[in-house]
């Protein structure tokens, strides 16, 4: 039984692995969107900053500029994903309730 606590742990520790265990999805789903959403919000704001404001030479500006399109598409794909997933259990949730209410 505990070899079978720790493959579930992954690279967790048990204590770590029992709290996160207990966290609910929509609790992590909605701060998962709310995290994904600031850090492009400052990805965005920290990379305007340093091609107008810090004087790097040319090729680095565009490099800088490459990698925030690359990011942008990136980190808005897992919040279209997350966002998708968040709808999904939402309405699951809904179909469980409504089924729990019609069985009774």
């Amino acid at each position: 039984m505990k070899d079978e606590k720790k493959k579930a742990n992954y690279c967790f520790p048990n204590f770590l692995a029992q709290a996160m265990s207990k966290v609910d999805m929509r609790t992590q789903l909605e701060a998962s969107l709310m995290s994904m959403t600031l850090i492009l919000i400052g990805m965005v704001i920290s990379i305007f900053y340093f091609i107008f404001y810090v004087s790097f030479v040319l090729w680095y500006k565009i490099v800088l500029i490459i990698n925030l399109l690359a990011g942008l598409i990136f980190i808005s794909s897992f919040i279209i994903t997350t966002f998708q997933q968040y709808q999904s259990y939402l309405s699951a949730i809904g179909f469980q309730e409504e089924l729990k209410k019609n069985g009774q």
